[in-house]
């Protein structure tokens, strides 16, 4: 499938912008524009007229000013969705958030309820936080010795590499990824090193968002006031984050929000599994 890529500057930052030329619905999809295309299946990008955006934590920081942890607050990535959707003109559509971009999705959703026609959420724990910590076991309880002993081995490549470099990795989130393949696919095969070629981030982005913000989220306040129709999809063997059942306590008081479970699947179910990604989502 053809990607077509354009770049906007805008507030310091320049941004990738990827879009398809499929004459479908339109599907928002926010994260990263260079990575997230290699990991679209045909049969989705065939199906929807798909715009992905970068977030700040992707994008290229523009100019010598100092890096500052205030340049990467939530709402001003949501402002720049919402000046991305309009610039771009795409309508009132579905907005698609994988991982921890769920979770700006859902702010994205509850600040610009206008833009959002339904919400779909992918490979996204309830928070970084407590739920996080229940993976750990649910590891060791589903994990399979193969795939221990494969995580042991990229964990253990991932320590040397750090260790060689004592002033820091350059490509030091692209290497964390690689070293998480046998907790994000079901395939343990899969080498996921290409797919994060090239791609560049702004490390204080994911310290912000990933580290503190997100850990300490609190979903219920968002579910609570959106009106849009939310879809979760999750992966039974995804490790990287908080394992699906951590949802269910939560969702119990939120019943018009519908989760998918899909089997023999990991973080990224539209890449492993597509027909059955396709077939859950609206």
């Amino acid at each position: 499938m053809e990607w077509r890529y354009k770049t906007i500057e805008r507030e310091g930052f320049s941004f990738l912008i990827a879009e398809n030329n499929t004459e479908g619905p339109n599907l928002f999809w926010l994260g990263s524009a260079l990575y997230y295309p290699r990991v679209i299946p045909e049969a989705l990008s065939k199906k929807f007229k798909i715009t992905i955006v970068d977030q700040r934590g992707f994008a290229k920081r523009l100019g010598t000013d100092v890096e500052k942890e205030s340049s990467y607050d939530l709402d001003l990535l949501l402002s720049d969705f919402s000046f991305f959707q309009k610039q771009l003109e795409i309508p009132p559509c579905l907005v698609l958030g994988h991982s921890g971009h769920g979770y700006m999705a859902l702010a994205y959703a509850k600040k610009y309820p206008e833009l959002v026609k339904q919400l779909l959420l992918v490979a996204t724990g309830p928070s970084h936080g407590a739920p996080l910590q229940e993976r750990e076991s649910y590891f060791e309880t589903m994990a399979s010795v193969e795939r221990k002993e494969k995580h042991q081995r990229l964990q253990s490549k991932f320590q040397r590499q750090i260790q060689r470099e004592p002033e820091g990795l350059e490509d030091f989130f692209n290497l964390y990824c690689v070293s998480q393949d046998a907790l994000g696919f079901y395939n343990l095969s899969i080498d996921s090193t290409l797919l994060w070629e090239g791609v560049k981030t702004n490390k204080l982005a994911f310290d912000h968002l990933f580290g503190k913000l997100f850990v300490e989220i609190k979903v219920e306040d968002y579910l609570s006031a959106i009106k849009c129709p939310i879809t979760i999809v999750l992966g039974k063997y995804d490790f990287q984050v908080a394992p699906h059942y951590t949802w269910d306590p939560i969702l119990q008081s939120f019943p018009g929000v519908k989760k998918f479970v899909i089997e023999e699947c990991g973080h990224l179910p539209f890449y492993e599994r597509p027909k059955e990604f396709l077939f859950v989502i609206p």
